[in-house]
C-alpha cells in the first residue's frame, strides 16, 4: 500500500509541475485574502486576521483536490495508462490517495501567499503563536482532504454524471466547514451538519493554534479530523474496488 501511495504521490507532483493549470487555483488566493481581510479590518477586528488567512488555505486546499478527483481516472483512461496501472500490482486506492495528496502540497503555498497579502497590504503581521499544533493540524487537514478526495474520485468514475455538480461541491463545503465563520455560531441545525465535515474541526484548530490562548483538547478534536478522513478514504476504497471488480467483468476499463 505504501509503496504505491508513493508512487502516486511522486507522479502527480511531476504531473503538476509540467501542467500551467495547476497554479490557477492560487491566483485567487490575494484576492480572496484582501476581501476578507478589509472586511474585519474595516469592522475594526483586527484581532480576526487569522482568519482571514485560514480561509483562502482551506479554499485552495479544496478546490484543488476537488478538480483533482475529477480528473485523476479520467484522464489516465483517456491518455490510455488506465489500464497499465490495473494491471500491475499496485493498489489503485492507495495511487489516487496518493495523487490527491501531492495535490495537497498547494495548500503551503497558498498560506504563505496570504500571509504575506496581509502583511504587506494591510500592515498585518500573522504570528503562528502554537507553531506543532498548527503544523500538526494542516497536516491532518491535508490529509483528510485527499481522503476525501478519493471517495469522490470514485463516486466521477463510477457513475461520471456525478461530475456535472463538481462544481457546485466548493462553496457548500466552505459553509458547512466553517472556513472563515466557525460553525459555532450558526443556528443549530446547521452546526450539528457541519461537525459531520473535518474542515470545521480544523478551521477550528487553525484558527486556535494561530491565537495567543492555549488550544483546548487538542488531541481529541485533531483525532476527529482524521476519523472522518478515514471514514471518506474507506467509501472510496470500497467505490473504486468495486468499479474495477465490475469493469473487469465486462471488459469496460477503457470506457465504462
Amino acid at each position: 500500500m505504501m509503496g504505491s501511495f508513493a508512487v502516486g504521490f511522486g507522479f502527480q507532483l511531476r504531473a503538476m509541475s509540467k501542467e500551467p493549470d495547476t497554479y490557477q487555483s492560487l491566483l485567487a488566493v490575494p484576492l480572496v485574502t484582501i476581501v476578507l481581510a478589509a472586511i474585519v479590518l474595516n469592522a475594526d477586528r483586527p484581532d480576526l486576521v487569522g482568519h482571514t488567512v485560514v480561509a483562502p488555505t482551506l479554499i485552495t486546499l479544496w478546490n484543488t483536490t476537488l478538480t483533482w478527483s475529477g480528473e485523476i481516472i479520467s484522464e489516465d483512461r483517456e491518455n490510455g495508462r488506465f489500464e497499465s496501472l490495473v494491471a500491475t500490482p499496485a493498489s489503485m486506492p492507495s495511487l489516487v490517495f496518493g495523487r490527491l495528496c501531492a495535490s495537497t502540497v498547494l495548500s503551503l503555498a497558498a498560506f504563505v501567499l496570504a500571509v504575506l497579502v496581509v502583511g504587506l497590504f494591510f500592515g498585518q503581521w500573522v504570528g503562528i503563536h502554537h507553531p506543532l499544533h498548527f503544523g500538526m493540524t494542516l497536516f491532518c487537514v491535508a490529509l483528510a482532504t485527499a481522503a476525501t478526495g478519493t471517495a469522490l474520485s470514485a463516486v466521477f468514475v463510477a457513475a461520471p454524471g456525478a461530475r456535472i455538480v463538481q462544481n457546485s461541491l466548493g462553496y457548500p463545503l466552505f459553509l458547512l466547514g466553517g472556513v472563515m465563520v466557525p460553525v459555532a455560531f450558526y443556528p443549530a441545525p446547521l452546526e450539528i451538519l457541519g461537525r459531520f465535515v473535518f474542515l470545521s474541526w480544523g478551521a477550528d484548530l487553525m484558527r486556535d493554534s494561530l491565537s495567543a490562548p492555549g488550544v483546548e483538547n487538542f488531541l481529541p478534536r485533531l483525532f476527529l479530523v482524521l476519523l472522518l478522513g478515514a471514514c471518506s478514504y474507506a467509501v472510496g476504497r470500497l467505490f473504486i474496488t468495486r468499479f474495477l471488480r465490475t469493469a473487469r467483468e465486462q471488459g469496460t476499463l477503457s470506457h465504462s
